[in-house]
């Protein structure tokens, strides 16, 4: 298995890791390089670099994924059939959607987004990246637009929480405090519920005034109905998510808390029985050669203190170099030496800032998918 076959054959493939080891760069350029390959691909990003969003092209709050134009996706190559499509994830919009994807009517839609209680709502979503990244995931998928999705998930230990994200919301919604709040049903619960309920409601109308109580059962009243629909997404989501077309990618760097975060995530995955795709290692000097015997210089110098000193120096500088790169190789073979079968250890090349244009992309994504 190569990063190249992932590209060709996965629907699916999450991207895991620590904060600033290049997760998201790596994702767009992956994307990138399946598109420009012949895929029709989508990536979904949390919060890029300013200059990597430019390089994108993506614009902060778009209701919908940006399309990579042809002449820019397929430049230096001919035009192909591949498509590229770039989101940056906004909890607000995405939930949005989901309330007039789920809702019966347009009206019972409108019933919800336009109560006040949904901003309050919708508020306390906002800050849910991972509920964001599973329903986006989930809906993308369920429509079929892209034959590769690539998510790039937050950067934090708790990345892998979109999985249980939605399971958490509806457990919420289902929880028995929550069905106090709905309007009230003849013959609905018991004696000491329908007590509960009204002594909750002019409580709740002595503080917030009296037409507080009504308007929160009409709106949780209106929103119950989109209860089994989340729990349904979350039990859809997990399934697609441990089906043979899905993997995750672990990316991280030669630092020694990258690494242990990645160790973490891979924990993770074996717990949960999640297909582990492997390791990108970034940042790292894996791939890079050096300058090699770089006495050689000395022949070509005029016998010059400054001269001799300054290819003395480049002949430090060289042997430093190379010294890292043999660790970071050393680094990449242990990695991939506890690799399930089919799983990739692969090692990003080092090219620093250019990676934020659109050519460092199709350049990175062209040596990661190279075998």
């Amino acid at each position: 298995m190569s990063l190249q076959s992932l590209l060709r054959e996965k629907r699916v493939l999450v991207l895991c890791g620590a904060g600033g080891v290049g997760k998201t760069t790596t994702a767009a350029a992956l994307g990138v390089a399946a598109a420009r390959a012949g895929r029709k691909v989508l990536v979904l990003t949390i919060d890029p670099a300013r200059r990597l969003a430019e390089a994108m092209g993506l614009t902060e709050g778009g209701s919908e994924p940006t399309p990579i134009p042809p002449e820019r996706l397929f430049a230096g190559q001919e035009p192909g059939p591949g498509r590229l499509d770039v989101w940056m994830l906004d909890p607000r919009v995405v939930f949005e959607r989901f309330v007039k994807r789920l809702s019966a009517t347009p009206e019972a839609a409108r019933n919800i987004l336009e109560n006040r209680l949904y901003r309050f709502l919708s508020d306390l979503v906002a800050g849910m990246q991972e509920y964001a990244a599973a329903e986006a995931l989930d809906n993308f998928l369920e429509e079929g637009r892209y034959e590769l999705v690539v998510l790039d998930t937050p950067p934090s230990r708790h990345a892998l929480d979109f999985l249980e994200a939605p399971g958490r919301l509806a457990r919420f919604l289902d929880d028995r405090i929550v069905s106090l709040f709905l309007p009230e049903e003849k013959g609905r619960g018991s004696r000491l519920w329908r007590k509960t309920s009204q002594l909750l409601g002019n409580v709740l109308g002595s503080v917030f005034g009296e037409g507080f109580t009504q308007e929160m059962r009409t709106f949780m009243g209106a929103f119950s109905g989109l209860f089994a629909g989340i729990r349904l997404r979350a039990d859809r989501l997990r399934s697609r998510l441990s089906a043979s077309d899905a993997s995750f990618l672990l990316v991280t760097s030669p630092e020694e808390a990258s690494l242990e975060e990645a160790s973490y995530f891979r924990d993770m995955l074996r717990e949960r029985g999640l297909p582990f795709a492997g390791y990108v290692l970034n940042r790292s000097w894996a791939r890079e050669d050096g300058l090699e015997h770089p006495e050689a210089l000395l022949r070509h110098v005029e016998d010059e203190g400054a001269a001799r000193d300054g290819v003395k120096a480049l002949i430090h500088l060289a042997q430093s170099e190379s010294a890292r790169a043999e660790a970071h190789r050393g680094l990449l073979a242990r990695l991939a030496e506890r690799l399930p079968a089919g799983a990739v250890a692969v090692a990003a090349p080092e090219a620093g800032g250019e990676l934020e244009d659109f050519g460092g992309l199709v350049r990175l994504g062209e040596a990661l998918a190279t075998p």
